[in-house]
């Protein structure tokens, strides 16, 4: 007998987005697609600490992947249902379907709704997918249905300023920065990113290879990396809108540093299956296999905003990426302790908030004679009022890793556990003392910890090509910022990063974190001394 039965999906419970109404039922006959998560053959190991060896996609595919058994079950099963197949891999455990919204309704018994609000209009849902219950056991995430806007652009932190001169002339007077010059401030080591490969995810916007070029000959390169714009899921690579200012910044911080690197642009949508999509397709390309990845996007992991099943596989998949070696750096967010959330609570970004990422915050860097480095706080705090602060803070959704155990920084929203902290380190982000930037055909002044992000990976790309003759490479970096060095002297975030003793980030009316001696959630370990951090780093790989 036919089991007719259907299970919640784990996780995948929906409330509205904050302020959102549902305004009428969605069009039966749109076109929708979705992709299904399935269950691995092994679970995950733990990764409290680097692995020895990086596995490359294919062992971690064929170890942790799904099998082929359960990718054909779930694909018999929903085309049964009237739902398309357009791809399936068992290696990143994904199968991709399509179909109408009547057919989509009935497939994950929900019933799918117009909702607007304050953050946007989405095709949305309420409660908890179901599945047959002959695949309870097959699939633990289901993402597309609902596709609310899952990422906010950094750029809009500070201001932006058209410049009139960028010679060397002025560099002396002038407060903003070329990137060179911040690895020179930052003592980076040696490099140009010749055989390094740092991919970017970028969630709107477009790469332009005008402003690149007009980037370069400001900042004076020689040469330029080579840039491969990648679409995910049919997502646009050239779309000319406001988002185009992030994606040029990013990768005009990679290239002022690293010039001679290729940078992948995965493009993809905004939302939960948007993020799923473009990480298994960053770190499983078969082509390009970035070593480094910087992420200048995220939300709030309020749960308005993230099911618990996104964070949970998003953080997977970033624990897939530490387990292949992939330093992933991401911004900390630009709002302070409020995370750019109007509730009075303190909140952290997600994907920064996840512990296999390097969670990079920003600081207000001021060169010369009478140099100085502050967390970065900038009016109010708040981009809404033309200000803007470093993210940092405490974790609700993501537990305290190993390495962080012994760290005294609690919460300070009532009750609150005690989870993961961020930022683990930091550098400039200021638009006061902000990145020279080429976009939409302007020279602008930009800054925010998306800028600070880049800055990250473009550091870690140089010291893998120093690190080439040897073998080795960064990987999973974060865990050992924590631990101590083999030279002694503290933990390797204290002997690799300017401790940041100044300023705070407090948005929220609940309050936030001063920057003191030594780690903080405001700065982290500090910004980086690029040298000293290789060499200490050298000894431990």
């Amino acid at each position: 007998m036919t089991d007719t039965r259907f299970i919640a999906v784990p996780g995948s419970e929906r409330t509205p987005a904050f302020g959102a109404t549902a305004t009428r039922a969605a069009d039966a006959e749109a076109w929708v697609e979705v992709t299904l998560k399935l269950a691995r053959k092994t679970p995950l190991p733990a990764v409290d600490q680097r692995p020895q060896r990086p596995l490359s996609a294919t062992e971690l595919g064929a170890q942790y992947g799904a099998s082929d058994d359960a990718v054909k079950r779930v694909s018999d099963t929903f085309t049964g249902l009237g739902l398309t197949v357009l791809a399936s891999d068992a290696a990143t455990r994904s199968v991709q379907l399509g179909g109408p919204v009547s057919a989509m309704e009935g497939a994950f018994q929900v019933k799918l709704m117009n909702f607007d609000g304050v953050r946007g209009a989405y095709r949305g849902r309420v409660g908890a997918l179901h599945v047959p219950a002959a695949l309870g056991n097959d699939i633990v995430g289901v993402f597309g249905l609902d596709n609310r806007r899952v990422v906010r652009r950094r750029p809009d932190a500070g201001r932006k300023r058209h410049v009139v001169d960028h010679t060397a002339t002025a560099a002396k007077k002038r407060p903003w920065f070329f990137p060179s010059e911040l690895a020179t401030a930052y003592d980076f080591p040696d490099g140009d990113g010749s055989g390094q490969t740092i991919g970017l995810l970028e969630f709107g916007g477009g790469y332009f290879p005008d402003d690149l070029a007009a980037f370069g000959k400001a900042a004076g390169l020689a040469s330029l990396p080579t840039v491969v714009p990648i679409s995910v899921d049919k997502m646009p690579t050239n779309t000319n809108d406001e988002a185009t200012g992030e994606v040029m910044l990013d990768v005009e911080v990679l290239a002022g540093i690293c010039p001679k690197a290729t940078i992948p642009v995965w493009f993809s949508q905004f939302t939960e299956k948007g993020w799923v999509d473009a990480l298994d397709a960053a770190t499983h390309d078969a082509q390009y296999k970035p070593q480094v990845l910087s992420i200048s996007w995220g939300y709030a992991e309020d749960v308005s905003v993230w099911t618990a099943s996104a964070v949970k596989q998003v953080n997977e998949a970033l624990q897939e990426a530490a387990l292949m070696g992939i330093t992933i750096c991401v911004a900390a967010g630009d709002d302070g302790s409020s995370d750019g959330i109007n509730d009075g609570h303190a909140h952290v970004d997600f994907p920064c908030a996840s512990p296999f990422v390097l969670a990079v915050g920003g600081t207000l860097l001021r060169t010369g004679a009478k140099g100085s480095e502050r967390a970065w706080k900038d009016g109010d705090g708040l981009r809404a009022d033309n200000g803007g602060s470093t993210g940092g803070g405490v974790s609700a959704r993501l537990a305290r890793p190993a390495w962080q155990a012994g760290l005294d920084i609690a919460p300070v929203n009532p009750g609150q556990t005690a989870g993961r902290i961020v930022p683990d380190v930091a550098a400039n982000a200021s638009a006061n003392t902000g990145y020279f930037v080429v976009a939409q055909g302007q020279q602008e002044i930009s800054g925010g910890t998306s800028a600070a992000a880049p800055l990250w990976a473009a550091l870690v790309a140089r010291m893998n090509q120093q690190l080439a003759a040897t073998g080795k490479r960064v990987g999973y970096l974060t865990p050992l910022l924590y631990g101590a060095a083999a030279a002694g002297g503290g933990p390797l975030g204290k002997l690799g990063c300017n401790d940041i003793h100044a300023g705070d980030n407090v948005t929220a009316h609940v309050g936030g974190f001063k920057s003191t001696a030594g780690f903080d959630a405001v700065t982290g370990w500090g910004s980086p001394r690029g040298k000293d951090l290789l060499a200490a780093l050298t000894k431990l790989l």
